[in-house]
């Protein structure tokens, strides 16, 4: 028999004082109540996200080499880049002799922006990088220039975060969209917007084409085309969040209610399609945040 070694009653009476003056007693049936998840505080982790927007058109032949750079920029950054393929311009006009170039991919919001900020009068393809630049002028950037200007954006301490939630109902074809704007930093003295809009991914149609590297010349008959902008649910641009006279506190919710049907006189795949919400700087039509969220998870 081992021999029981003796513990000096100092001692007992000492782990007896720690265990009865460190926890707390739990009744039975000794279960822990849940803390309710707080739906209205600012992400931990909110960073600022940068918004490409690639005006491009069925016809130019450039494109598909831009959308290349887009697509591998997406890759790169993820959720941290927001893609939209804006067809506006002459290169995105519908034929009306050759039905395979007849299809419209045009929106009035994107003509809208185009007629604005002057990208399609630049030339395609170009594009915008969250909009900076403007009113300078100097808004429009060429393919080459997107790598930088998006690795500069997402480098910036995001002033706001954006939430975004979607709710899709098959039988009513009712899609409500609810953003919330939780403030990271005092604004004041400037006017924001919110804009909601909605993109499709994986429409098969021909994409005129002069770059081997991507795919067939002179045209690519089964083209994918991506991120392209269907149109807009609260008008070109937006809906006021934020005015010149109110300075930022609590998060502001909004709610936004669309159909399908006939958005924009466009038939579309309701599970390739996507909502993007951003807020902007009415004044210099900067865009401070965006985020995406696909309509049916």
């Amino acid at each position: 028999m081992k021999k029981l070694k003796f513990i000096p009653s100092i001692i007992i009476a000492l782990v007896a004082s720690f265990i009865f003056t460190s926890c707390d007693k739990l009744d039975a049936p000794f279960v822990v109540p849940k803390v309710p998840e707080d739906t209205t505080s600012v992400p931990p982790r909110a960073y600022k996200r940068a918004f490409l927007e690639d005006y491009t058109g069925h016809t130019c032949v450039n494109c598909p080499a831009a959308a290349l750079t887009a697509r591998n920029l997406k890759e790169q950054y993820k959720d941290s880049l927001v893609v939209i393929a804006v067809h506006a311009g002459f290169y995105a006009k519908p034929s009306t002799s050759d039905p395979v170039w007849a299809y419209d991919f045009r929106s009035p919001a994107g003509t809208d922006w185009d007629n604005f900020f002057k990208v399609g009068a630049i030339g395609n393809p170009n594009g915008m990088v969250s909009r900076k630049g403007y009113p300078a002028n100097q808004q429009v950037l060429s393919p080459s220039s997107w790598a930088n200007a998006v690795k500069n954006t997402v480098a910036e301490a995001p002033l706001l975060d954006l939430k975004l939630l979607t709710e899709y109902n098959l039988a009513e074809d009712k899609l409500i969209i609810q953003t919330t704007t939780n403030f990271l930093q005092t604004i004041s003295g400037r006017s924001l917007n919110i804009s909601v809009i909605i993109t499709e991914d994986s429409i098969v149609q021909a994409q005129k084409n002069n770059n081997a590297a991507v795919g067939p010349t002179p045209q690519i008959l089964d083209y994918v085309h991506m991120h392209v902008m269907r149109g807009a649910v609260n008008g070109s641009w937006g809906t006021p969040l934020l005015l010149k006279t109110e300075t930022s506190s609590a998060p502001i919710v909004k709610t936004f209610q669309t159909k399908f049907a006939g958005f924009n006189l466009n038939t579309m795949v309701v599970k390739n399609c996507r909502v993007v919400a951003y807020v902007y700087d009415t004044d210099t039509k900067e865009v401070l945040q965006v985020v995406e969220q696909d309509v049916v998870k």
